[in-house]
């Protein structure tokens, strides 16, 4: 794994980890859901730091290039965040649409009682 990949991890393992923070000292995401950028951090900064390991793994899978591995892995595990977002969103919007109905219900019984 060349050193400009190496350095590149690293920087970006910062500036993910730089950006959470901020984002959790801002309250704009919550603890929980930041622990999981934390963790995908400092694996970069370990990956950058061991290299082998994501030669020996690339050797293992199959996968010719090392910095290939590290892309495909990112990719993959970026592709699974984005479809447990979708999930989440598309759970809270059925909770808002029954919210809203349960609104009106109560807004159109109160009326009625007046």
């Amino acid at each position: 794994m060349s050193i400009t990949l190496r350095l590149g991890l690293t920087i970006g393992a910062f500036v993910i980890f730089g950006l959470v923070c901020y984002e959790v000292s801002r309250k704009r995401i919550r603890v929980s859901d930041s622990v999981f950028w934390v963790i995908f951090s400092l694996v970069l900064v370990f990956i950058a730091l061991f290299p082998q390991i994501a030669i020996g793994l690339a050797n293992l899978v199959g996968i010719a290039s090392p910095a290939n591995f590290v892309f495909a892995v990112a990719l993959g595990i970026l592709i699974i965040i984005c479809i447990l977002l979708s999930t989440k969103v598309s759970m809270l919007t059925d909770k808002v649409q029954n919210l809203a109905s349960k609104v009106a219900l109560l807004e159109d019984e109160r009326r009625r009682e007046r």
